[in-house]
């Protein structure tokens, strides 16, 4: 490496802080950001093509986060962004290739995870049972205490702490190695590594960014739950209709919420900013 970057220690009450400021960046963005929201909408529509779609949605998923950090970034120096600021990971030939590089060990990341997960299952529950179960919604709606009964024998907290952790450092060696990798130049291992070594450095700070975005997902589901069954007595099918609407915008809402969270920690992780400054692959 050219120069050795500076992860700065971030407090718990800067984790907390990062959604709100987050919240603050997407209040400067105004308008535009619909549509950036748009383009977000027709990319997660990738996830109804049959067997390929989603696959192919979550390798593109760190170039997407890049348009949505290019367009915070944008936001934040008082700049004029739009559509083709959300696309700048994809158009960008160079960044591209290591975008796409981070979402293919995303993938591995948590099939591993999910491999690990369904052997440790079926060691303990009846697959059969569970698939025939699952396939008869009438049954399973009269008596639902079937389901909890499969489960009833479930042991091997050793397992579930595994998978806990092998999704963990996945996501934690992901999450700046976007940044570093589309605004610093870096090569893709040193930003897996330099992004895992930060968010271990600053856990507490994660911890109190994770409390914050679980009382938020708690609260919005707790809302919807109530909001969709007056939508649903009220008008029915329509009522069900406006219901699936609600959760695709507020999910699109969100994802955006949590990218202006993501830019707000790396400027306070690695102070440098993102300019690039770090090493460029060759």
């Amino acid at each position: 490496m050219s120069q050795k970057p500076r992860i700065e220690r971030a407090s718990f009450a800067d984790g907390v802080g990062w959604l709100s400021a987050g919240g603050d960046l997407m209040a400067r963005g105004g308008a535009p950001l619909f549509r950036v929201a748009t383009v977000l909408l027709l990319f997660s529509l990738l996830q109804l093509i049959p067997i390929i779609g989603l696959p192919m949605l979550l390798i593109l998923s760190p170039a997407l986060t890049a348009g949505m950090l290019q367009v915070f970034h944008e936001i934040d120096r008082g700049r004029e962004f739009g559509p083709a600021s959300m696309l700048s990971g994809l158009t960008d030939v160079d960044a591209r290739r290591r975008l796409v590089s981070i979402g293919v060990v995303f993938i591995v990341g948590m099939f591993i995870a999910t491999v690990v997960f369904v052997g440790w299952i079926s060691d303990h529950i009846d697959l059969e049972a569970l698939n025939r179960l699952m396939s008869d919604p009438q049954a399973l709606n009269q008596d639902p205490t079937q389901l909890f009964a499969l489960f009833e024998d479930i042991s091997g907290f050793g397992t579930a702490a595994i998978v806990l952790g092998i999704v963990g450092l996945v996501l934690a060696a992901t999450y700046f190695a976007v940044p570093l990798v589309f605004f610093w130049r870096w090569p893709v291992l040193a930003a897996l590594v330099f992004s895992l070594r930060a968010v271990l450095v600053n856990w507490i700070a994660f911890l109190g960014f994770g409390l914050v975005v679980f009382g938020v997902l708690l609260l919005l589901s707790l809302m919807i739950s109530m909001f969709g069954g007056i939508l649903q007595l009220a008008l029915g099918s329509i009522g069900t209709f406006l219901l699936q609407f609600l959760i695709i915008l507020l999910s699109l809402f969100f994802q955006l919420l949590l990218a202006a969270a993501q830019w707000r920690a790396f400027l306070r992780v690695f102070p440098v900013g993102a300019e690039p400054e770090g090493p460029v692959e060759r």
